[in-house]
């Protein structure tokens, strides 16, 4: 049920805890709430410019993009430094119908028929803070430095720079444009080719960002050059930090919370069918000590003021025992317990949601589509509840008023958790304090999953020479004796049966049920074996079983197959792809032979099988074949199939054959013949019963179907198995 309150705006970023998209989105969640709209920023926490790993799994985040919750998109183009991602996030902004913002610079990849550029105007910029030395210092002696020369926010930065120029009747000079790559060690070069004498010194340089700035100054400071009273230099874009370096720096502070509530009037606009016309919104100047003006004590106390804060935060989080604390944790109740008594570490928060995914602690990368939502507030409720992962307003709903939410991801290495998700009901954000909160809540879930991974290898793993204490079956050496018996037997046909189950990424459930569903599957091994033959769990996931017999290799892994399918406690969690069987003739060969070419069968199993997965629209066809398995003994057709399909019957019939290489109504009678192979090998029922248990009316009918499928009479394969 769709309890949604209000609109809901997805902003979409990457490292929002850098001061550029702070300052955007505080702009955008500001003007929200005045709206009445709710606020879901997406975003990613380490923001990689290369494609490592073992951070990359953090970028399942944005999956929630795809959520049906959300009513318009504004995405932060200039956070999305990794190629990449960028791809991605393209990806999955054409899927999406709704207005689609892109707030910053120009990028190929994000030019999309359904996204609209918004961006204060560099060149504007530029031109103000030139006029500024001009008209209020009477400099006429400006060089610039710029970031690199083939990027576009480069280019126009050095137009406005022109522009000032010419506007006051200054000659612009190719030779005083200086390009570097918007970091501090470009101010550093320039300032050594002044100092030099490689370049002539000027009265004052604008810096196209305050990193090159900063590298400017640090170095002018080194090197003795006094500022402002040899040379002036102004920044651009306000980044902050300005107590770190020496004088003071002046600088142009974008109007980037302008810029975010521009992007949300946008919004209301379109939403009303209205027309909304944009100006770039003008920079401010942020007074220093680098041009002859003087710093603004007032502005400059507040950063203090900031600074300090961050300051003590940086302290707290250092020396608190939250690390310790989760380490020491055995469940996830312990878990949020620990989390919700240092709260506090993440400032101004007004609640903290911690969602789950469902098989968090499995050692497979996937994650489930299902996750487990809860406050971790000491004084609120903290009932879990679940819910499905792109469900953003089901954590919205319960509130009265708009408010701001952070949705972050909670990963370690390859493995994806879930999400932390951050409310704030006054525009405000996080910063990189929260970040280590958080990298201490991931390793903290990475150490109890390990905990619990133990418990069940202490549960399942053999702790005797030759058993599997968990099924009772032989371990691997009680096999590998079993088979040598096997083997000096004279007279009789011998063969090595293996089945491994779990085989697919997204076949896994919570600990209690994964193994339920384990014993289940052995209870299938051991009814196939029978009471003459040897079976073993050889690996967590992976039985095998010697049998005599004089059946063909086909026909021993349908028998096997047959009997799997019918252990619904196995194959309602698992699905009737998640197992492989393959049979190997023994013929007097050693162990490790025989388990060689049965091993390379199964991988070959495999391997079929995941291209198989990789056919178009095959979850959607196995939640049908699934359905048709379980259920054999109902009366098909595919207008009933169709329910679960919402496109045409042709279309459904033409999809399933090419995902299964067989049709709907084929499938349906080999589901009905497996079910009888099943009563009809474990069971002694009569065939009376067994067709009408598979779903047969008319028992000659039955008769017919099983020869013309199998080859045989029932009577004759239950006599043959």
């Amino acid at each position: 049920m769709n309890r949604k309150k209000r609109n809901i705006i997805g902003v979409i970023a990457a490292e929002a805890s850098s001061i550029e998209q702070r300052q955007i989105i505080m702009g955008i969640a500001a003007r929200a709430i005045e709206l009445g709209f709710d606020t879901a920023v997406i975003t990613n926490i380490y923001n990689p410019t290369f494609s490592d790993d073992e951070l990359y799994c953090e970028n399942n985040i944005y999956e929630l993009i795809m959520s049906d919750d959300l009513d318009a998109l504004i995405l932060i183009s200039e956070s999305f430094v990794n190629e990449g991602l960028r791809h991605d996030i393209a990806g999955y902004l054409k899927k999406k119908n709704m207005p689609v913002i892109v707030l910053g610079t120009y990028i190929p990849e994000l030019d999309l028929p359904n996204c609209t550029l918004l961006n204060t105007s560099d060149e504007n910029d530029i031109f103000e803070a030139a006029e500024h030395l001009i008209k209020v210092h009477n400099i006429d002696d400006i060089d610039i430095l710029t970031g690199q020369k083939e990027i576009d926010a480069s280019r126009r930065r050095v137009d406005g720079y022109r522009k000032a120029l010419e506007s006051n009747g200054i000659t612009f000079d190719e030779k005083k444009v200086h390009y570097g790559d918007f970091w501090m060690t470009s101010g550093t070069t320039l300032a050594d080719k002044y100092v030099s004498g490689e370049i002539r010194m000027p009265k004052a340089v604008i810096c196209a960002n305050d990193y090159m700035a900063y590298g400017l100054l640090d170095r002018f400071e080194e090197l003795g050059v006094n500022v402002p009273e040899t040379i002036s230099v102004i920044g651009y874009e306000y980044i902050g930090d300005r107590m770190l370096h020496t004088p003071l720096l002046t600088t142009y502070q974008r109007s980037r919370s302008q810029l975010g509530r521009a992007a949300v009037d946008m919004i209301h606009c379109r939403m009303n069918g209205e027309e909304y016309e944009f100006t770039p919104p003008k920079d401010t100047i942020i007074y220093g000590n680098t041009c002859p003006c003087g710093y603004d004590r007032t502005q400059y106390g507040e950063e203090l003021r900031k600074a300090r804060i961050s300051k003590d935060y940086d302290f707290w989080n250092l020396f608190n025992p939250l690390d310790q604390k989760l380490i020491k944790c055995r469940t996830v109740d312990d878990f949020v317990d620990t989390c919700g008594s240092l709260h506090w570490l993440v400032r101004n928060t007004h609640n903290i949601f911690f969602c789950l995914c469902s098989d968090w602690y499995e050692t497979e990368e996937h994650h489930s589509d299902i996750i487990s939502c809860r406050s971790i507030m000491p004084w609120l409720d903290r009932t879990p509840h679940e819910t499905g992962i792109n469900d953003i307003a089901g954590l919205f709903a319960d509130f009265d008023r708009p408010a701001l939410y952070y949705f972050t991801p909670m990963f370690f290495s390859k493995r994806y958790f879930g999400h932390i998700v951050l409310r704030y009901d006054e525009p405000d954000a996080y910063d990189h304090i929260y970040r280590n909160w958080l990298k201490s809540l991931s390793n903290g879930l990475e150490f109890l999953r390990m905990k619990n991974d133990i418990r069940y290898l202490t549960q399942c793993q053999n702790l005797s020479e030759q058993r599997d204490t968990l099924t009772g079956m032989y371990n691997e050496n009680g096999l590998r004796k079993a088979y040598e018996t096997f083997r000096q037997r004279d007279g009789l046909e011998s063969c090595l049966v293996m089945l491994r189950i779990c085989v697919t990424n997204d076949s896994f459930t919570e600990l209690e049920g994964r193994i339920n569903a384990l014993m289940d599957a052995a209870e299938a091994v051991r009814q196939f074996c029978g009471s003459n033959d040897t079976c073993g769990r050889i690996a967590e996931n992976t039985f095998a079983c010697l049998i005599h017999s004089s059946l063909t290799e086909e026909q021993i892994v349908d028998k096997l197959s047959a009997i799997l399918v019918q252990h619904n406690v196995y194959t309602e969690k698992y699905g009737i792809d998640s197992f492989l069987c393959e049979t190997v003739y023994t013929n007097g060969r050693l162990y490790h032979e025989t388990v060689g070419e049965c091993l390379e069968g199964l991988s070959e199993k495999q391997r079929l099988l995941n291209e198989m997965r990789q056919r178009s629209h095959y979850r959607e066809m196995l939640r049908i074949r699934n359905f048709i398995y379980l259920n054999p003994q109902e009366s098909f057709s595919t207008d009933n199939l169709r329910k679960m399909y919402p496109y045409s019957s042709g279309h459904l019939r033409e999809l399933y054959k090419k995902c299964f290489g067989v049709s709907i109504h084929q499938d349906c009678i080999a589901a009905r013949i497996a079910r009888a192979k099943y009563f009809l090998t474990v069971t002694q029922l009569s065939m009376a019963d067994v067709a009408e248990k598979c779903g047969y009316l008319d028992n000659k009918y039955f008769l017919r179907q099983f020869l013309a499928s199998v080859g045989m009479t029932p009577n004759s394969y239950r006599n043959t198995i």
